[in-house]
């Protein structure tokens, strides 16, 4: 006579438990994956803001530096009231950012905003904080008529330092090297500066960061340390920047 084997008829308990532990063992490795995933996404875009603002701020700095002073005998840095600035360019103090008024010609047609200007323009360059976020400013400013226009350009610039390169000339008036790196309340006479140096600290533009809370500490140029106890990334980007309308003269002696 064959016998037939007895069919299963359900899970014993012991079974059943092992199955719901290895199923929760899955589910929390998922979970695992896709936070760190999602960690890995938020900081990796964090980043890449970070180094974009610090790129193109440095661009936006640097390509008027160059020209600045272009043809006029006057500085390339303009230490003039401006708006509500008492003086253009200023030293900050402490770890406070620093401002830059940079003189332009008229040939250039337009401001640091696009405005038309038919005569010379001064491009200032400061930071302000709106709504928790701090971002590099631009202000258009026509001495002759007082005009004045300004707008953000890149959120995340956090703090500006800048120092000047004094010039050391020989007898004749030609450019020999730079002798030291001075901030501007140290400048009497703004027509021996040859370069710029610049630093900039970044963070990702937002109100809030998307690292660890951890304590964290930056040095820009002669400033003192400034420290932040947040969840924010920050970087530091430097540049030196040469104005060619002082180093190269259009009519040497």
């Amino acid at each position: 006579m064959i016998s037939l084997a007895k069919k299963q008829s359900g899970l014993s308990l012991v079974e059943l438990l092992i199955a719901m532990a290895l199923g929760l063992l899955l589910t929390v490795g998922a979970l695992q994956m896709m936070l760190s995933s999602q960690n890995l996404y938020r900081t990796t875009d964090s980043l890449s803001r970070i180094q974009e603002s610090g790129r193109f701020a440095l661009d936006f700095l640097a390509k008027d530096i160059r020209m600045g002073g272009y043809n006029t005998l006057e500085p390339a840095i303009f230490d003039g009231a401006c708006n509500t600035f008492s003086s253009c360019t200023a030293d900050g103090g402490g770890t406070a950012s620093d401002r830059i008024g940079i003189r332009l010609s008229s040939t250039q047609d337009v401001d640091c905003l696009g405005n038309a200007v038919t005569d010379e323009v001064v491009n200032v360059y400061y930071l302000q904080t709106v709504t928790g976020v701090s971002s590099l400013y631009c202000g258009g400013f026509v001495p002759s008529t007082g005009v004045w226009n300004t707008q953000p350009l890149i959120n995340g610039i956090e703090n500006l330092q800048i120092l000047y390169g004094i010039k050391k000339s020989d007898t004749k008036g030609y450019f020999q090297f730079v002798e030291e790196y001075v901030p501007a309340s140290a400048i009497v006479d703004f027509s021996t500066v040859a370069t710029v140096r610049i630093a900039l600290l970044v963070n990702n533009g937002q109100v809030n960061g998307n690292g660890d809370i951890a304590l964290r500490s930056f040095t820009l140029l002669d400033s003192p340390q400034q420290s932040f106890n947040d969840k924010h990334q920050r970087q530091i980007y430097t540049s030196t920047i040469s104005i060619n309308n002082a180093i190269y003269p259009k009519d040497p002696p």
